[in-house]
């Protein structure tokens, strides 16, 4: 629920900075020779991040891409625990779990998009067609609450993802370009990683999260770019 509650501000900021893409005003959006680069805001079942972008067409309708993404892995287990009595008498103090996500994922991808309708469509806005791959390393600290403790235990795990889906392009501006895409991640490492520094006995287990392996879901991504 709380990542769907992200998912849904950031698609109203998007629409309220994007008001102008639905004006009247055209921008040539179908340029042959377009070179766009920008900041990227990612969105996802795993975590949200920040990257950068840059798009070259090929021709009016076929573009390639390349991203550099950052993301902040989060899960349900960030949250610190609470316990309702303490030394100091009958109030509540916390404490950081010892199975807490710690995980940042940087990902290098190579792109191609499909821009329709571009000889049909006399608007400033074109839908597309998505598709990226490339490769992810996992920074994964050691899940202690000691700072410097994490920074001096990293390890690195290492994988690829595919994004594949669809989207829309507004130029808002001369040589101005938004783009909203939503889509599925693949996105699947060889083993379980992020794996809590204490785990319980086996009996308990089951009912204790003990590391990831599959971060597949959705992902949203809102492109702001300029032209060069």
């Amino acid at each position: 629920m709380r990542q769907l509650i992200k998912i849904i501000l950031i698609l109203f900021v998007f629409l309220f900075f994007n008001r102008g893409a639905f004006s009247q005003k055209k921008y040539g959006i179908d340029d042959p020779d377009a070179r766009y680069g920008g900041l990227v805001l990612v969105q996802s079942n795993n975590g949200g991040g920040i990257g950068g972008y840059y798009e070259w067409a090929l021709n009016s309708a076929n573009h390639l891409t390349s991203n550099l993404n950052f993301i902040f892995v989060r899960g349900d287990n960030d949250y610190p625990i609470y316990n309702p009595y303490s030394y100091y008498g009958n109030t509540s103090y916390y404490y950081e779990r010892y199975d807490k996500t710690r995980l940042n994922f940087l990902a290098i991808q190579l792109g191609y998009k499909r821009v329709l309708f571009t000889d049909k469509l006399a608007n400033n806005f074109r839908p597309f067609l998505y598709f990226n791959a490339g490769p992810v390393v996992a920074i994964d600290p050691a899940n202690v609450a000691d700072w410097s403790e994490r920074v001096k235990n990293i390890d690195y795990f290492y994988s690829g993802a595919v994004n594949v889906g669809a989207g829309i392009d507004f130029a808002t501006m001369p040589k101005s370009l938004i783009s909203l895409f939503v889509g599925y991640e693949y996105l699947n490492f060889p083993k379980k990683i992020d794996i809590p520094s204490e785990l319980p006995p086996g009996e308990l287990l089951d009912s204790y999260y003990t590391g990831k392996q599959d971060f597949s879901g959705l992902v949203i991504k809102i492109s702001i770019g300029k032209k060069f």
